[in-house]
């Protein structure tokens, strides 16, 4: 209920207006509400209070990303690995920066090291299959997607991503049948 996440936080902050991360939550709730632009006010006064905290970077990064404020996204994960060269969630995030400017090389990478550092985070080997069909790399993106499928057999990006791979390639069959597996797992989908 983010109406009353919203709420709760507006009322929290009334009393301590200089919790960094009670804004930076607080902002976060914002983001997902539709108030990216409230959102980085947060983060921005969360940073101001406390500039060495790298969540509300990465925070701020993913609503700049929102707006399509792609080098301000990436200048916000580029800090955050400054301080912290093995902080997954900014390698990820930066590989999505990447692959929204067509830079697959770059965003696999990133992915993989965000992998490699955070090995159950399946978005992250989910985003280097998606790298891998864009580079051309069909085999390995399928191999990548049908090995998350089995660890994770609801994970409905990962049967979106090889239904879309399956159909590329002609086999339909395979890819109506995955199709309608993400369906019924994310309703999203279904749109």
């Amino acid at each position: 209920n983010f109406n009353l996440a919203l709420d709760k936080w507006n009322s929290y902050l009334e009393i301590y207006p200089d919790d960094a991360a009670a804004l930076s939550n607080r902002g976060n709730v914002k983001l997902v509400m539709g108030d990216i632009k409230g959102s980085i006010d947060d983060q921005d006064k969360a940073i101001a209070i406390n500039p060495n905290e790298v969540d509300p970077y990465i925070n701020r990064g993913i609503a700049e990303e929102a707006l399509s404020l792609w080098s301000l996204a990436k200048k916000d994960y580029m800090f955050v690995l400054s301080i912290d060269s093995e902080n997954f969630s900014a390698l990820y995030n930066f590989g999505n920066v990447e692959g929204s400017l067509s830079n697959w090389d770059k965003a696999r990478d990133l992915f993989l090291k965000a992998a490699q550092y955070n090995p159950g985070f399946a978005m992250a080997r989910s985003s280097i299959a998606l790298a891998d069909y864009q580079l051309g790399n069909l085999n390995e993106s399928e191999k990548e997607l049908k090995n998350l499928i089995r660890k994770y057999p609801t994970f409905a990006d990962a049967r979106a991503a090889l239904t879309a791979l399956n159909w590329s390639r002609g086999i339909s069959g395979q890819a109506e049948s995955n199709w309608i597996s993400v369906t019924e797992l994310d309703p999203r989908y279904s749109d």
